[in-house]
Protein backbone atom coordinates (compact mmCIF):
# COMPACT_ATOMS: atom_id res chain seq x y z
CA UNK A 1 0.00 0.00 0.00
CA UNK A 2 1.38 3.43 -0.88
CA UNK A 3 1.38 6.20 1.72
CA UNK A 4 1.23 9.88 1.03
CA UNK A 5 2.59 12.53 3.34
CA UNK A 6 1.16 16.03 3.34
CA UNK A 7 2.70 19.19 4.86
CA UNK A 8 0.87 21.86 6.70
CA UNK A 9 1.11 24.93 4.45
CA UNK A 10 -0.07 27.16 7.29
CA UNK A 11 2.85 26.06 9.50
CA UNK A 12 5.35 26.74 6.73
CA UNK A 13 3.96 30.24 6.23
CA UNK A 14 4.35 31.07 9.93
CA UNK A 15 7.99 29.87 10.01
CA UNK A 16 8.79 31.95 6.94
CA UNK A 17 7.32 35.08 8.52
CA UNK A 18 9.25 34.48 11.75
CA UNK A 19 12.56 34.17 9.89
CA UNK A 20 11.87 37.33 7.87
CA UNK A 21 11.02 39.22 11.05
CA UNK A 22 14.23 38.11 12.78
CA UNK A 23 16.33 39.18 9.79
CA UNK A 24 14.58 42.55 9.74
CA UNK A 25 15.30 43.10 13.44
CA UNK A 26 18.97 42.21 12.95
CA UNK A 27 19.25 44.58 9.99
CA UNK A 28 17.63 47.39 11.97
CA UNK A 29 20.01 46.83 14.90
CA UNK A 30 22.99 46.90 12.54
CA UNK A 31 21.75 50.13 10.94
CA UNK A 32 21.24 51.74 14.35
CA UNK A 33 24.73 50.68 15.40
CA UNK A 34 26.20 52.13 12.20
CA UNK A 35 24.33 55.39 12.79
CA UNK A 36 25.62 55.64 16.36
CA UNK A 37 29.20 54.96 15.30
CA UNK A 38 28.87 57.50 12.49
CA UNK A 39 27.47 60.17 14.81
CA UNK A 40 30.33 59.62 17.27
CA UNK A 41 32.88 59.85 14.44
CA UNK A 42 31.35 63.08 13.10
CA UNK A 43 31.22 64.60 16.58
CA UNK A 44 34.84 63.67 17.23
CA UNK A 45 35.98 65.06 13.89
CA UNK A 46 34.06 68.30 14.57
CA UNK A 47 35.73 68.62 17.97
CA UNK A 48 39.15 67.96 16.43
CA UNK A 49 38.44 70.58 13.76
CA UNK A 50 37.48 73.17 16.38
CA UNK A 51 40.64 72.44 18.39
CA UNK A 52 42.80 72.68 15.27
CA UNK A 53 41.11 75.91 14.21
CA UNK A 54 41.54 77.46 17.67
CA UNK A 55 45.21 76.49 17.66
CA UNK A 56 45.71 78.07 14.23
CA UNK A 57 43.91 81.24 15.33
CA UNK A 58 46.08 81.53 18.45
CA UNK A 59 49.25 81.05 16.41
CA UNK A 60 48.15 83.65 13.87
CA UNK A 61 47.33 86.20 16.58
CA UNK A 62 50.60 85.53 18.42
CA UNK A 63 52.61 85.96 15.23
CA UNK A 64 50.83 89.25 14.48
CA UNK A 65 51.56 90.59 17.97
CA UNK A 66 55.16 89.40 17.92
CA UNK A 67 55.77 90.91 14.48
CA UNK A 68 54.38 94.28 15.62
CA UNK A 69 56.60 94.38 18.71
CA UNK A 70 59.70 93.41 16.74
CA UNK A 71 58.94 95.97 14.04
CA UNK A 72 58.33 98.89 16.39
CA UNK A 73 61.47 98.09 18.40
CA UNK A 74 63.63 97.75 15.29
CA UNK A 75 62.24 100.95 13.81
CA UNK A 76 62.85 102.82 17.06
CA UNK A 77 66.48 101.66 17.24
CA UNK A 78 67.17 102.78 13.68
CA UNK A 79 65.42 106.13 14.03
CA UNK A 80 66.99 106.82 17.44
CA UNK A 81 70.42 106.49 15.89
CA UNK A 82 69.62 108.75 12.93
CA UNK A 83 67.05 111.22 14.24
CA UNK A 84 67.97 114.63 15.62
CA UNK A 85 64.51 115.17 17.08
CA UNK A 86 63.64 112.98 20.09
CA UNK A 87 59.92 113.26 19.36
CA UNK A 88 60.40 111.52 16.01
CA UNK A 89 60.89 108.22 17.81
CA UNK A 90 58.54 106.27 20.03
CA UNK A 91 61.03 106.15 22.88
CA UNK A 92 61.73 109.86 22.67
CA UNK A 93 58.06 110.76 22.42
CA UNK A 94 57.02 108.64 25.40
CA UNK A 95 60.00 109.81 27.49
CA UNK A 96 59.04 113.45 27.21
CA UNK A 97 57.77 114.91 30.49
CA UNK A 98 54.66 116.05 28.59
CA UNK A 99 53.61 112.40 28.21
CA UNK A 100 53.30 111.66 31.94
CA UNK A 101 50.02 109.85 32.49
CA UNK A 102 49.32 109.75 28.76
CA UNK A 103 48.29 106.80 26.59
CA UNK A 104 49.33 106.73 22.95
CA UNK A 105 47.65 104.31 20.53
CA UNK A 106 48.24 103.59 16.86
CA UNK A 107 47.20 100.98 14.34
CA UNK A 108 49.73 98.74 12.60
CA UNK A 109 49.15 99.83 9.02
CA UNK A 110 51.27 97.89 6.48
CA UNK A 111 51.02 100.65 3.87
CA UNK A 112 52.40 103.38 6.15
CA UNK A 113 56.03 104.37 5.71
CA UNK A 114 56.54 104.42 9.51
CA UNK A 115 54.91 102.26 12.14
CA UNK A 116 55.05 105.06 14.71
CA UNK A 117 54.30 108.56 13.50
CA UNK A 118 53.12 111.51 15.57
CA UNK A 119 50.78 112.27 12.67
CA UNK A 120 48.95 108.96 13.02
CA UNK A 121 48.30 108.47 16.74
CA UNK A 122 45.44 108.78 19.19
CA UNK A 123 46.57 110.25 22.50
CA UNK A 124 44.69 110.33 25.80
CA UNK A 125 45.98 112.68 28.51
CA UNK A 126 46.22 112.12 32.25
CA UNK A 127 42.61 113.30 32.61
CA UNK A 128 41.45 110.50 30.28
CA UNK A 129 40.54 113.05 27.63
CA UNK A 130 41.29 112.32 23.99
CA UNK A 131 43.42 115.04 22.41
CA UNK A 132 41.53 116.54 19.47
CA UNK A 133 44.66 117.15 17.41
CA UNK A 134 45.81 113.55 17.86
CA UNK A 135 42.87 111.34 17.07
CA UNK A 136 43.55 109.24 14.01
CA UNK A 137 45.55 106.34 15.41
CA UNK A 138 42.84 103.87 16.41
CA UNK A 139 42.28 100.93 14.06
CA UNK A 140 39.15 101.07 11.93
CA UNK A 141 37.83 97.56 11.08
CA UNK A 142 35.80 99.15 8.28
CA UNK A 143 39.00 100.24 6.50
CA UNK A 144 40.96 97.67 4.49
CA UNK A 145 44.18 99.65 5.00
CA UNK A 146 44.09 98.82 8.72
CA UNK A 147 44.41 95.06 8.20
CA UNK A 148 47.59 92.99 8.26
CA UNK A 149 48.28 89.31 7.51
CA UNK A 150 46.48 89.13 4.15
CA UNK A 151 43.59 91.21 5.33
CA UNK A 152 42.51 88.95 8.17
CA UNK A 153 44.02 90.52 11.29
CA UNK A 154 43.84 93.96 12.89
CA UNK A 155 46.70 94.89 15.22
CA UNK A 156 46.67 97.93 17.50
CA UNK A 157 49.43 99.09 19.84
CA UNK A 158 49.08 101.28 22.93
CA UNK A 159 51.90 102.72 25.02
CA UNK A 160 51.15 103.96 28.52
CA UNK A 161 53.40 106.35 30.42
CA UNK A 162 52.71 106.22 34.20
CA UNK A 163 52.69 109.48 36.07
CA UNK A 164 55.86 110.40 37.94
CA UNK A 165 56.05 109.25 41.56
CA UNK A 166 58.30 112.11 42.61
CA UNK A 167 61.63 113.78 42.01
CA UNK A 168 63.49 110.49 42.31
CA UNK A 169 61.42 108.73 39.67
CA UNK A 170 63.56 109.85 36.74
CA UNK A 171 66.93 109.94 38.45
CA UNK A 172 69.88 107.82 37.50
CA UNK A 173 72.90 106.93 39.59
CA UNK A 174 75.39 109.77 39.92
CA UNK A 175 72.72 112.45 40.08
CA UNK A 176 71.88 114.34 43.24
CA UNK A 177 68.57 115.18 44.88
CA UNK A 178 67.77 116.74 48.21
CA UNK A 179 64.50 118.36 49.10
CA UNK A 180 64.43 120.48 45.97
CA UNK A 181 63.76 119.76 42.34
CA UNK A 182 66.76 118.23 40.58
CA UNK A 183 68.87 120.44 38.36
CA UNK A 184 68.07 120.37 34.67
CA UNK A 185 71.52 121.45 33.45
CA UNK A 186 75.11 120.89 34.46
CA UNK A 187 76.85 117.86 35.93
CA UNK A 188 74.19 117.38 38.60
CA UNK A 189 71.31 117.25 36.16
CA UNK A 190 68.98 114.30 36.63
CA UNK A 191 69.37 111.68 33.92
CA UNK A 192 66.09 110.53 32.37
CA UNK A 193 65.33 106.89 33.11
CA UNK A 194 61.78 106.55 31.85
CA UNK A 195 59.53 103.50 32.02
CA UNK A 196 56.47 103.00 29.86
CA UNK A 197 54.32 99.96 29.12
CA UNK A 198 53.40 98.72 25.68
CA UNK A 199 50.26 96.73 24.84
CA UNK A 200 49.62 95.07 21.50
CA UNK A 201 46.27 93.48 20.63
CA UNK A 202 45.43 91.54 17.48
CA UNK A 203 41.89 90.55 16.52
CA UNK A 204 40.25 88.56 13.71
CA UNK A 205 36.89 90.23 13.03
CA UNK A 206 35.81 87.67 10.41
CA UNK A 207 35.60 84.90 13.03
CA UNK A 208 32.90 86.66 15.04
CA UNK A 209 29.40 88.02 14.54
CA UNK A 210 30.22 91.30 16.26
CA UNK A 211 29.60 94.55 14.34
CA UNK A 212 32.75 96.08 12.88
CA UNK A 213 31.90 99.69 13.66
CA UNK A 214 33.81 102.55 12.09
CA UNK A 215 36.06 105.50 12.90
CA UNK A 216 33.23 107.19 14.81
CA UNK A 217 32.34 104.20 17.01
CA UNK A 218 33.07 104.79 20.69
CA UNK A 219 30.82 102.41 22.59
CA UNK A 220 31.34 98.75 23.49
CA UNK A 221 28.90 97.29 20.96
CA UNK A 222 31.38 97.09 18.07
CA UNK A 223 34.97 96.03 17.50
CA UNK A 224 36.02 99.57 16.62
CA UNK A 225 34.52 100.82 19.87
CA UNK A 226 36.29 98.12 21.88
CA UNK A 227 39.66 99.20 20.50
CA UNK A 228 39.08 102.67 21.97
CA UNK A 229 38.53 101.42 25.53
CA UNK A 230 41.16 101.85 28.30
CA UNK A 231 43.94 99.34 28.81
CA UNK A 232 43.53 99.08 32.56
CA UNK A 233 40.56 99.20 34.90
CA UNK A 234 37.17 97.48 34.80
CA UNK A 235 36.04 98.11 31.22
CA UNK A 236 39.07 97.48 29.05
CA UNK A 237 39.88 96.58 25.46
CA UNK A 238 40.21 92.93 26.45
CA UNK A 239 36.98 92.71 28.46
CA UNK A 240 35.06 94.41 25.65
CA UNK A 241 36.34 92.00 22.98
CA UNK A 242 35.62 89.04 25.27
CA UNK A 243 32.05 90.22 25.78
CA UNK A 244 31.53 90.47 22.01
CA UNK A 245 33.04 87.04 21.42
CA UNK A 246 35.81 88.30 19.16
CA UNK A 247 38.97 86.16 18.83
CA UNK A 248 41.88 88.25 20.11
CA UNK A 249 45.22 88.07 21.86
CA UNK A 250 47.03 90.74 23.89
CA UNK A 251 50.70 90.92 24.80
CA UNK A 252 52.32 93.35 27.22
CA UNK A 253 55.89 94.64 27.24
CA UNK A 254 57.64 97.04 29.61
CA UNK A 255 60.22 99.44 28.19
CA UNK A 256 62.87 101.48 29.99
CA UNK A 257 64.52 104.44 28.33
CA UNK A 258 67.94 104.04 29.93
CA UNK A 259 70.84 106.15 28.64
CA UNK A 260 74.03 104.26 27.87
CA UNK A 261 76.34 103.98 30.85
CA UNK A 262 73.68 104.98 33.38
CA UNK A 263 72.19 102.74 36.06
CA UNK A 264 68.65 103.80 36.75
CA UNK A 265 67.51 103.98 40.36
CA UNK A 266 63.88 103.87 39.29
CA UNK A 267 61.92 105.02 36.34
CA UNK A 268 58.39 106.02 35.56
Amino acid sequence: MMKYETKNSHELSINSHNQSGAVLVVVLLVLILIMIVGAIAVRQSTTDLKVATADQVNKLLFQANDAALLKVEKEDRILSADSRERNDTLKGYMSSSEREGHKVSFCVRPRSTKLFSVLEISEVNNKNALLTAKNNGYCNPDNNDDYVSEGRVITQMTFVRPESAGIFSQEGSGTSSNDVDPATTGVNAAIGCTTFVGYVTSVIPALSNAPLGNANSNDTTSIAGCLKQPRTGTNTVDSCLTELGVPYQTQQQTYINQPVGVTCISGN
